[in-house]
């Protein structure tokens, strides 16, 4: 069976330097659930969601057991990127994802990325800022 372009996670979709990693972690907010923590930042640099994963061996020694939890994420990910705004996503697995089904976990990711959407402020909305009618906040300063 062959992957289709709308199926593919391509590299420009992912989180690749550790810089990146650390400017998400220091600059972003974070959202926590039952099994993973979502740290997330936006700027207007950003012209779609991109994702990061990190499974610690903390979270299980086996490596098979890590992948299983980061192919998961990334598939969920790729499935609904089209409807997250363009921010920079990291999600940190928990101890107990180690011992949770797939179906779990995505639940729990729906949950984190809904409440991450929320705390994006809605001037970073596409490429046109700054029109009410685009859906940017304007500012009420007195």
């Amino acid at each position: 069976m062959s992957i289709t372009t709308r199926q593919r996670f391509p590299r420009s979709a992912r989180i690749r330097t550790s810089a990146h990693y650390q400017a998400v972690f220091s600059e972003g907010s974070r959202v926590s659930g039952a099994f993973f923590r979502l740290h997330l930042a936006q700027g207007e640099a950003f012209l779609q969601p991109r994702l990061g994963i990190a499974v610690s061996k903390k979270v299980d020694k086996s490596a098979v057991a890590r992948n299983r939890i980061k192919r998961v994420c990334r598939d969920y990910f790729r499935q609904h990127q089209h409807s997250y705004r363009a921010a920079e996503y990291v999600i940190i697995a928990k101890p107990d994802a180690a011992k949770a089904l797939a179906v779990n976990f995505r639940a729990d990711l729906e949950k984190l990325f809904t409440r991450a959407q929320s705390l994006l402020s809605n001037a970073a909305i596409g490429t046109m800022h700054g029109s009410p009618e685009n859906g940017a906040v304007i500012s009420r300063d007195p």
